[in-house]
This record gives C-alpha cells, structure tokens and sequence, in this order.
C-alpha cells in the first residue's frame, strides 16, 4: 500500500468519517441513517430519533441523579476544579443531545449536499501535511480523553479506592460526549485546510508560469496561437479551483452552523474551567505559605492535568481556524502578484471574477456570529480569565489577612 497515494488518503479519511459517523450515532447525538441507494446518502430516521431521545433521557436521568444527590449531601464544592469541570461538561453533553436531536433533518440533509470526495479528488494532498494534521485530530479525539482517564484512576485510586474502573469512566463518559461535536469539527476542518493548501498550491504553479509567460523573451518564443491555446487550458482550470473555493467556503460555513452552540459552550467550559483551575493552584500555594498547611501536591498534579487539556484543547482549535483563514486569505494574495500585461483576455476575466469572489466571500469562523475563532481568541480568553482571578485572589487573600 502506497502510503503517499491520493487514493490512499482517501481511504484514510473515509475509515476515520465511518468511525466518526458511527460513534455519533452509538452515542445518540446522529439520528441519521445511510442510504447508498438514494440520491439523499443521509436520511431522518425516526427509529435513530427514538433511539436518541433513549439516550438523552437515560444520560440525564443518571447523570441529573448524581447531581442532586450530591447537592442535598453537601458534597458540592464548586471551588475545585475537576468537580466543576465535570458539571460543566455534563450540562453542555445535555444541551448537545437535545439540540442536534431538533436539528436532525437539517444535518442530514448537510451532510448528503457536502461534496467532500469529490472536491478532494480534483487535488493531490501533502502526505506530511495530512498524516500531521490527522493525528492532531487523533490526540485531541483520543489521546486527550486517555490522558484524563488515567487522572481518575489516580483519582479514584486516592479518594475512593473501594470504587473500580467502571466508576472511572462514568466521570470520563460525559467529557468526551460535549467535546465530541468540537472534534468533529476539528478533524473536518483539517482536511478542508489541506484540501486549501493544495489549492493554493495548484494557484502558486499558475502565477509562476503566467508570469514566466509575460517576460519578453517568452513573448518572442511562443506563437500567438500557442499562448492563446495555453492561457485558455489556464482559464479553465482557474474556474474549477474557484469554483472548489467556492464549495469549501460555502460548506465550511454550513457544517459550522450545527456546530456552533456545541462549540461555544465547549470554549466557555474551559474558559470557566482554565478560571477554576489557576485559582485552585493559588488557592493551594495560598494555603501553604499563609495557612501553614501541607501542600497537596498530587491533588495539584491532577488539577494540572485537567487545566493543561482545556488550554490545549482551545490553543489547538484556535490554531486550526487561524491557519485555515491565512490559507483562504493566501488565494487572494496569489492572484494579486499575477501579471496580466500580456494575457489572454479570457484568462484575465477569470483571475479578475476569481478576486472578486474571495474578496466579496471573506470567509470567517464565527459560530453564531459571537466572535471570529483565530488567534486573538485566546488573548481575549487569557484577559478575561486574568480578570476574573484577579477579582478572586483579591477577595481572598482579603479575607486571609484580616482573619489573620
């Protein structure tokens, strides 16, 4: 097997949106089924919506139940973090089962209108760049949830040694279900950003030979004819990669759109959760150096793991938008350093409507139009975060010295 064939790569995203499809419709957040033999491949089932409404209903009541009784127990701390992190992710798995459970004929009729295939057939992508990308999507779908796993067994191993693995992925199951739309998300758009990147580099291959054509001496070599034979092969392979910008751009912005509420609770779940976390290792410095008390330094351990996954898990989001936005900006840049002195007119009319659609498109990641997902995201989310533990350590260590 050619691990650097186009089929192959094919083959590689096809298994993983197979896998993905599947776990979203064991999980109870898909009430889709498959039909190849329709024109529609995705159709509303009702025995799947069923199916999803099981689900939901049994995740809330098991899930509702362990909160009410830690409530009426006493045991609510909401000062630490893992605790907190874990309420946040159970409502946010709740609002996400519910939410795609209305919007299920919508997203079936989405994901059968996606040319997603057929548009990566027309270009051969970077096997660096598409084994990279695919196991950044792996470590955030896999290797993340693995890596909390094993703090709750440390977890469960220290506070409740009488408890087995089963009670360790009953804390575990509620995380992966809110993150699991985000990643789906993710492991799409990284595709779509080298499906980008390899439209940008069959543009990079015109610029260089159009204006290799416009030098003086290339004029004299080359035949009227044969320039205007070769410009128009040009003109028509332009108007097929806008029009596969086109696709991407529009499709990017509908599959965002069922996403989106999935997405921004998931960013304030870690914002609130980064909040706590940063607090709580102040909180146990605090208590260490002012209280005199022993510090807990495997509790600290265990808070760190948690806060280090939600930061990375907003850095690699953030990252992934921020470098599919400089791809699609890059189209723009490309047809700009093309010299049109001497070309063809046709050739000309299909940079200059090529300009102009991704000019007039100006694509943007903005889940209900909130904020844009790129860089400045996370400085916007570390400012606000600052400010809040600014507030919190302020009030606290006012309440320490004047007890003190």
């Amino acid at each position: 097997m050619n691990l650097t064939s186009d089929s192959t790569h094919r083959q590689m995203v096809k298994l993983l949106t197979i896998t993905l499809i599947g776990f979203m419709t064991a999980a109870g957040l898909l009430a889709n089924r498959y039909d190849s033999r329709s024109r529609e491949k995705f159709r509303f089932s009702k025995l799947y919506l069923a199916y999803a409404m099981f689900c939901t209903i049994a995740f809330t009541a098991v899930y509702g139940n362990q909160i009410v009784k830690e409530y009426y127990q006493g045991q609510i701390n909401l000062r630490d973090a893992i605790t907190l992190y874990s309420y946040m992710n159970i409502t946010v798995a709740v609002i996400n089962f519910v939410t795609q459970m209305m919007i299920s004929d919508h997203v079936a009729k989405m994901m059968s209108r996606v040319p997603f295939f057929p548009t990566m057939r027309k270009f051969r992508l970077d096997s660096w760049g598409i084994y990279t990308s695919i196991a950044l999507a792996m470590i955030k779908a896999v290797g993340f949830p693995l890596i909390l796993e094993v703090a709750f067994i440390v977890m469960q191993r220290r506070q409740q040694p009488e408890l087995g693995l089963i009670w360790t992925l009953y804390k575990l199951f509620p995380q992966v279900i809110s993150n699991l739309l985000n990643n789906c998300y993710f492991g799409a758009m990284v595709v779509v950003k080298e499906v980008i990147k390899a439209l940008n580099c069959r543009l990079e291959k015109q610029l260089q030979e159009v204006n290799l054509m416009q030098r003086e001496d290339q004029l004299e070599l080359n035949s009227k004819y044969y320039r205007m034979q070769r410009f128009c092969s040009l003109s028509d392979e332009l108007d097929m990669l806008a029009e596969c910008y086109k696709l991407i751009c529009v499709h990017a912005d509908k599959y965002l759109t069922p996403m989106a509420l999935a997405m921004i609770l998931s960013l304030i779940c870690h914002l609130l959760g980064m909040t706590v976390g940063f607090y709580s290792m102040y909180y146990a410095l605090a208590d260490t150096f002012i209280g005199g008390k022993q510090f807990d330094g495997l509790g600290s351990l265990i808070n760190l793991v948690f806060l280090t996954i939600s930061l990375a898990e907003v850095t690699m989001l953030t990252h992934l938008c921020n470098n599919l936005l400089v791809a699609t900006r890059k189209s723009a840049v490309i047809l700009q350093e093309m010299n049109l002195k001497h070309a063809d007119c046709r050739y000309r009319q299909a940079v200059h409507g090529f300009t102009l659609m991704v000019t007039i498109t100006k694509f943007k990641i903005k889940p209900l139009g909130l904020y844009e997902l790129d860089m400045s995201l996370i400085m916007h989310m570390f400012s606000a975060m600052a400010n809040f533990l600014l507030i919190l350590v302020q009030a606290d260590l006012s309440q320490r010295f004047r007890l003190h």
